[in-house]
C-alpha cells in the first residue's frame, strides 16, 4: 500500500485527538500504575497544546502534538530511524511546514528517533509524511484506523484481563465516565485516585 492510500485512511484531528484520549484513559482505568501503562495524555502540555504519546518499554514511541495550527505524529519503531533524519535535522525542517517546526526542536519527543514523521494542518484538507515508511500495520496506526475494536483486542491481550468491548466503545465516542462505568473494566479501581488522571487528560467526567 503507498503512502498517499495509508494517508488518505487516516481520519481527522478531532477523532484523531478523541482516539488518542480515549486509549489514555482506559490505560489508567485498567492500570493504576502509571508506570506500566502504554498510552499517556497530557491535555496541558503548553498553552493551547496537548500531547498524546505511546510507550511500549522496549524502545518504540509515539508522540503526537495537538496545537492550534494543527497535529503533528512522530513514530519509533523496531530502532529504525528515517534515511532523511540521518541527513541531519536540517533535511527534515526544508520538509515540514513552519506551524510545525517547534515540534523538531522538542527534547522530550526524542527527535533524533524517527521511523516516520507526519503531519495534518488545519489549513490544509489532507495528511503529509516525510518518506514513504507509514506502516499501516503500526499498532499507533492501527488505534486511528480501528478505534475502539482495535484497542479492545489489543488490551485484552496487554494487561491479560477480559474487557467489556461495549464499555470501551462508549469510552471512544467520549461518554462521559462515572465510577460506575469505571468500574465495569476494573472492580478493584480507586475512583478518588484516578481523578488526577482524568484531570491530566481533561476526559468529560458526568
Amino acid at each position: 500500500m503507498d503512502t498517499r492510500t495509508v494517508l488518505s485512511q487516516l481520519p481527522s484531528i478531532e477523532q484523531c485527538q478523541h482516539y488518542f484520549r480515549a486509549a489514555a484513559m482506559l490505560d489508567a482505568i485498567i492500570m493504576p500504575e502509571w508506570e506500566y501503562r502504554y498510552y499517556s495524555y497530557n491535555a496541558h502540555w503548553d498553552s493551547g497544546e496537548e500531547m498524546a504519546s505511546m510507550r511500549d518499554g522496549e524502545g518504540d514511541h509515539y508522540f503526537a502534538l495537538f496545537t492550534g495550527s494543527g497535529l503533528m505524529i512522530k513514530a519509533f519503531e523496531g530502532g529504525i530511524i528515517h534515511p532523511t533524519m540521518q541527513q541531519g535535522m536540517q533535511s527534515v525542517s526544508e520538509q515540514v511546514p513552519e506551524t510545525m517546526q517547534a515540534f523538531l526542536s522538542e527534547p522530550a519527543f526524542i527527535g533524533e528517533q524517527v521511523t516516520c514523521l507526519l503531519w495534518h494542518e488545519r489549513k490544509e484538507t489532507g495528511w503529509r509524511a516525510i518518506g514513504a515508511e507509514v506502516d499501516a500495520g503500526s499498532e499507533w496506526f492501527r488505534l486511528l484506523l480501528e478505534g475502539a475494536a482495535y484497542y479492545h483486542a489489543w488490551a485484552e491481550e496487554y494487561y491479560e484481563v477480559e474487557l467489556d468491548r461495549t464499555v470501551i466503545e462508549r469510552i471512544f465516542q467520549q461518554e462521559p465516565l462515572t465510577r460506575e462505568l469505571a468500574e465495569q473494566l476494573n472492580d478493584e479501581l480507586e475512583w478518588d485516585d484516578l481523578q488526577e488522571d482524568i484531570a491530566e487528560i481533561a476526559y468529560p467526567i458526568a
